[in-house]
């Protein structure tokens, strides 16, 4: 299966190129990028020929869409909705990163095409593929009653460990593009949310690259999110206390936050009569660093259990599966309708808190 690369940045620098020269049957056909310095480089790190390093996705789409079978869109997310419409209209099966747009209007934009298209079209929420994620839907199995879901995120500042762990190819880009294209998602972001305020669109940009990640997980534990009980940002947006309640009744706090610490922290617990589950996920930028899933139970005495995964890598694992799906041997797990519903969601939160 041939793979052309739209956007190549640090995931898809850290993540996506490696894991598809690496998965069996895939195979790295383009680069696109707008920085030609980052195509050369990658492209003679990889093998890629010259005549397949583009800057510009509708070039890449217009003369290589018939020699490709897929594309990983991990473009800036103000320019998934174009990127991905023409993707997806080009017949290319399409696995894109998080999230899905930047308003509801263009999420919900492409959720029609999507649903009109042959492609598969899969959303790249990674932490869904993680196997301590998936060995708790096992678990919820056995849980007759829920209390209560607290889910937690607070980002620290990844950028300072980066240099340290890759040798990632930095963008050479002109002052002018940068400033379009930083316009552009500010833009955006203010339509999103209906505001005029610089600071707030500046919260929502950031709470949705961020937050998106839990608010799928939620889902994928839980189903559709049918209200918002309460929503209470601070700092400026920058840290959030929201009440989710899900239409299976279960009832979620949920506290999403920048931060300046040196440590991540995220994780979801889940507390029942008889036992508390707590799933806690590592600095999501490091390969082959696996969430653990901790269990405590019983009422006269205590029995710990953790569940540590063999290092598999879910990003990979995320591939596997689109393939998967590419062939019809499998459901797609995180379409582009649900993440069509989590953008909705979390620019609610906004709107909600504006009321």
């Amino acid at each position: 299966m041939e793979f052309a690369i739209i956007g190549c940045g640090t995931i898809a620098q850290i993540m996506h190129i490696p894991n598809v020269l690496e998965v069996p049957d895939a195979e790295l056909a383009a680069l696109c990028d707008p920085a030609a310095n980052v195509t050369d480089e990658l492209g003679e790190r990889y093998n890629v020929a010259p005549g397949r390093r583009y800057s510009d996705p509708d070039r890449l789409i217009d003369e290589s869409a018939d020699d490709l079978d897929a594309v990983i869109v991990t473009t800036p997310m103000q320019t998934h909705a174009d990127v991905v419409e023409r993707t997806l209209t080009a017949g290319l099966h399409t696995l894109v990163e998080k999230p899905l747009a930047v308003t509801p209007a263009d999420a919900d934009r492409l959720a029609d095409i999507a649903a009109q298209s042959d492609a598969t079209a899969m959303v790249a929420y990674n932490r869904r593929f993680e196997l301590a994620y998936e060995r708790l839907t096992d678990e919820l199995d056995d849980v007759e009653h829920i209390d209560s879901v607290t889910a937690y995120a607070v980002d620290a500042d990844f950028s300072k460990s980066l240099p340290d762990i890759y040798d990632l190819v930095e963008p050479e880009l002109d002052a002018a593009f940068l400033e379009r294209s930083t316009d552009r998602r500010r833009e955006q972001c203010k339509q999103a949310i209906g505001t005029d305020d610089d600071d707030l669109a500046a919260a929502y940009d950031f709470q949705l690259e961020h937050v998106c990640h839990d608010i799928n997980a939620l889902r994928g534990l839980f189903g559709d999110i049918a209200a918002v009980d309460h929503v209470d940002f601070v700092r400026d947006g920058f840290f959030g206390i929201a009440h989710l309640v899900f239409e299976s009744g279960e009832r979620c706090l949920l506290q999403t936050g920048d931060s300046e610490r040196h440590w991540h922290e995220q994780f979801v617990r889940i507390d029942a009569p008889d036992r508390t589950l707590r799933l806690e996920f590592d600095h999501p930028f490091v390969k082959y660093n696996s969430a653990t899933l901790s269990v405590r139970q019983g009422a006269e005495e205590t029995v710990d259990c953790q569940y540590s995964p063999t290092r598999e890598e879910s990003f990979k694992r995320e591939l596997e599966r689109f393939m998967a799906c590419v062939r019809g041997e499998r459901d797609v797990p995180t379409p582009v309708s649900e993440a069509r519903d989590d953008v909705e969601l979390i620019a609610s939160l906004f709107t909600q808190s504006l009321e």
